[in-house]
């Protein structure tokens, strides 16, 4: 992994494109600490710029790298897991490579020899930017899933970019202006949904997608070169299927070891991390693995240790406990939401497992994607008993789908924020489902799950923190063999109303301890709620500020008590939110409202004396 960056300009002197990628790359250097490179091209009216994070070919997969001819540069944030594949085929053509093992060289002769259709091959996480000084095209494209974030902003015949939303923001070249509409989405969501991100100005190139910039004509164009397509294949063998799948899984996971550093896994209560490392096991590689326990709680409680102590006995892992208090577990909170970019209302556990792991290690394999695939914990249920398999009801998708710890409806938020837009975050997400109008209501919802809440917020907090903490994180379900592999087995036997990942604990009968196999995850639901009742004097000087609220235009202060009154009168906050009764909330409810406050104090009040205090 590294940071990119670049900025276009034909109004612009040299200095100033060479001022700006600077000052872009010195704010996500965390991001790439061993060595960085920048490129100008002949026009000096484009400036690319990288951070890197060596793990391939750590000696000469130097960027940005160009072609012999001096024709083509690229920057590249990523892995590409099948380089070695990809090398031989290009080998075979007659291409020599001039570094040993470098995914990068091996993207770059992908791109000059087939362009564009290079794309479908690579199997991995990526964003990268691909210059062409002869055509004066600058061709810039994201992986399937979004594992790795790529910012853009477009105004005024001004192009930046980078993987950070900061190095945007803190350029100098945007105003910091918050999005109504993203403020919206969050504060139902606790995430800030694409292609909008929280800043207006700055956009988020969705996953799946190309942004090609023409210099001459200046003019940007977005398409999208690939889509989720579950096309389920026709009489499925229950046996055969397990058996194919489990061989796919042992590969892609195999594959993702490709490195030229020390390697990791998480590993927590979950068959997800135990299903990566058990196959690991069976392939005899030496495993570290990291478990995080929340002390003071016992297992089975807000504890996995002693399910991730069983798998690693089993395994024979070389194991490491992180243990965490609440007082530590939000010891990190300022940095961790400077270095997510963007509000975020979730959890924040594995903040601490990449902060331990990332002192000795450069890569860590986590269970990413492993819900989304395999049944996402059943939110489809609900949904489904209904008769509007098309959802254009949105009363009935809001209190169905939404009705869960954490909701504002758009009557609440229309009270709570100033000026509020008329967009809907039913209606947005409705219509990413309703693109596949000829899918059951499981596979829309896997749809949806993969399309808006995987890479929006699972894959921009792995990617943000374990950059944050010089770690590589990869996520073998994601690889595009077995993904594929999955949209082909139909949704009756991927999941069920009783076992949601039935097909994965099939799967994993012979690889994961028997006491295991039938767990329930535990995660660490509730640590915000503590947080707030052991520092409710701090909370509320965070979020119920009157000349802070007032100063900002974008909250209404007045109904923001409603929020702590029933707290100041020593009740305890709900742990649901009921959507009929509006004026009970849920906890997660004031810390969504908090950690934009947060947000807000780090990243437009006080950005100059974060980004000095917490790089």
């Amino acid at each position: 992994m590294c940071g990119i960056a670049g900025y276009f300009n034909n109004k612009s002197s040299p200095e100033d494109i060479l001022n700006t990628i600077n000052k872009m790359n010195k704010i996500q250097i965390h991001r790439g600490p061993n060595s960085y490179g920048k490129f100008l091209n002949n026009e000096k009216n484009l400036g690319l710029i990288m951070c890197r994070l060596s793990i391939l070919d750590l000696e000469f997969g130097i960027q940005p790298m160009t072609s012999k001819d001096g024709r083509y540069t690229i920057i590249f944030n990523g892995t590409i897991l099948n380089s070695p594949e990809l090398r031989k085929k290009l080998e075979e053509s007659g291409i020599k490579f001039f570094t040993k093992n470098s995914d990068t060289e091996v993207l770059l002769q992908m791109l000059i020899n087939y362009e564009k259709e290079a794309l479908k091959d690579l199997n991995g996480s990526f964003s990268f930017a691909f210059y062409d000084n002869r055509k004066k095209k600058l061709l810039c494209a994201r992986d399937r899933f979004g594992l790795t974030p790529f910012y853009y902003y477009w105004k005024d015949g001004k192009f930046l970019f980078a993987s950070e939303l900061k190095s945007i923001l803190y350029s100098k070249h945007c105003s910091p202006n918050v999005d109504i509409e993203s403020l919206n989405d969050f504060l139902s969501l606790l995430w800030v949904p694409g292609p909008k991100s929280i800043i207006k100005d700055i956009k988020k190139l969705p996953a799946g997608n190309v942004l090609e910039l023409d210099l001459k004509q200046e003019i940007v164009k977005i398409n999208e070169w690939w889509d989720v397509e579950i096309l389920p294949r026709q009489n499925q063998k229950i046996e055969t299927l397990i058996e194919e799948l489990r061989d796919v899984l042992e590969k892609s996971v195999i594959r993702s070891t490709l490195s030229d550093v020390p390697l990791a896994c998480g590993l927590s209560g979950g068959l997800d991390s135990q299903a990566i490392a058990g196959l690991l096991s069976k392939n005899q590689i030496n495993l570290n693995t990291f478990t995080l326990g929340f002390k003071g709680h016992k297992s089975g409680d807000l504890n996995e240790t002693k399910l991730a102590s069983v798998a690693a006995k089993y395994f024979k892992t070389n194991h490491t406990e992180v243990e965490i208090d609440t007082e530590n577990y939000f010891k990190d909170l300022d940095k961790m939401i400077y270095h997510l970019d963007e509000p975020y209302g979730g959890g924040l556990p594995l903040w601490h497992i990449l902060k331990q792991s990332g002192k000795e290690f450069g890569v860590i394999l986590t269970g990413l994607g492993g819900d989304e695939l395999f049944g996402n914990f059943g939110r489809w249920t609900l949904l489904e008993k209904t008769m509007f398999n098309t959802f254009n009801n949105k009363f009935q998708f809001d209190t169905l789908f939404f009705n869960r710890k954490y909701f504002f409806s758009e009557k609440l938020k229309n009270k709570i924020i100033l000026n509020n837009s008329k967009n809907s975050t039913s209606k947005y997400l409705l219509d990413v489902m309703n693109k596949k109008k000829n899918y059951n209501i499981r596979d829309k919802i896997m749809y949806l799950d993969i399309k808006t809440q995987l890479q929006d917020e699972y894959c921009n907090v792995v990617n943000k923190f374990s950059m944050a903490n010089q770690i590589e994180a990869r996520a073998p379900f994601l690889d595009i063999e077995f993904s594929n592999l999955i949209f082909e087995v139909s949704s009756k036997i991927r999941t069920s109303k009783k076992d949601f990942k039935c097909l994965l604990r099939k799967m994993l009968k012979d690889i994961i301890p028997d006491q295991n196999l039938y767990n329930r995850k535990i995660g660490f639901i509730g640590l915000e709620s503590q947080k707030i009742n052991y520092n409710f004097v701090e909370m509320k000087n965070i979020l119920f500020n009157k000349k802070k609220i007032q100063s900002q235009s974008i909250l209404n202060y007045d109904h923001l008590q409603d929020f702590i009154i029933p707290f100041e009168n020593g009740s305890q906050f709900m742990e649901r939110n009921n959507y009929f009764f509006e004026k009970k909330y849920s906890y997660k409810s004031l810390w969504a409202l908090i950690m934009f406050q947060k947000w807000y104090d780090i990243f437009i009040e006080k950005k100059d004396d974060y980004q000095i205090n917490l790089n």
